[in-house]
């Protein structure tokens, strides 16, 4: 009994994922081909398709407002919906639960809703832990659409075998200069790794000190001194200890592209209790 709780909030907060963005007003590359599916051999497939929703692979957006594409994802109790979405161009996508999109639907409002502006690439998972999920998927700009379905618990059992899972992954232009990208939320033992086009500086901080930076506080080479995960080179791993969100600060003269990929493992999961 004890080790199926564990295994219920282990789930939990397994599949409370990272979101990524880049701070507004930022110039993005236009020209940016769709990347490569980074999903390791298994990974994101279907182990058991006769009791899960079809998957859909490509395309399936309806248009709504203002000619926005909408399509509408339902996941059975105990089911992982995983979306995956590619572009050619930088495009922006908007996740809806179904009370966000009722007021979507009467206001044609999309404030305070979960969103990843100008990304070309993005997998993300959509689990139905203790009921059925519905949500809404919302994109601007040409945008293609595959989702797969998976058991959780199944997943689970895999991860505390020892099997590491991709959890998350995002791909993004990063302006000239200094942007921001959010990571949150993180959990002690998630890997994460950081590719960039082209050599550039970054440092991850807490929240506090991202704060303290946007008031002019402290400066990038302040924070860049005060803080251990930081480099400067075309890619980057790390581990997270601690439950928190991170920013990653990255100083670049010029144009880049960033791909970050989330793996879940087995240290992640025992961290869960």
């Amino acid at each position: 009994m004890h080790r199926q709780c564990f295994k219920i909030i282990t789930t939990v907060i397994i599949f409370v994922t990272m979101l990524s963005s880049v701070e507004p007003g930022s110039t993005q590359d236009n020209n940016l081909t769709p990347p490569i599916n980074p999903l390791p051999q298994g990974e994101g497939k279907l182990r058991d398709s006769a009791s899960f929703p079809p998957p859909l692979t490509g395309g399936g957006m309806g248009e709504g407002e203002s000619g926005n594409r909408e399509k509408k994802i339902e996941a059975k109790k105990g089911i992982v919906a995983f979306i995956e979405l590619s572009s050619p161009t930088p495009s922006d996508v908007y996740l809806l639960y179904p009370t966000q999109y009722n007021k979507y639907k009467e206001s044609g409002s999309l404030e305070g809703v979960l969103e990843f502006k100008e990304i070309t690439w993005l997998f993300y998972p959509i689990p139905a832990l203790l009921e059925d999920q519905t949500v809404y998927i919302i994109t601007k700009g040409e945008v293609k659409l595959n989702i797969t379905y998976e058991n959780i618990q199944e997943r689970l059992d895999r991860l505390f075998a020892g099997e590491e899972q991709l959890r998350a992954g995002t791909e993004m232009s990063i302006n000239s200069g200094i942007s921001i990208v959010r990571l949150t939320p993180l959990i002690p033992g998630i890997r994460v790794r950081l590719d960039f086009t082209e050599n550039a500086q970054f440092v991850i901080v807490k929240t506090i000190d991202l704060a303290r930076y946007k008031k002019g506080l402290k400066s990038f080479d302040q924070l860049y001194k005060e803080y251990e995960l930081k480099g400067s080179s075309d890619h980057f791993n790390f581990s997270n200890s601690d439950f928190e969100d991170l920013y990653m600060l990255v100083r670049t003269d010029k144009r880049i592209r960033l791909k970050y990929l989330i793996w879940a493992t087995k240290e992640s999961a025992e961290s869960g209790c």
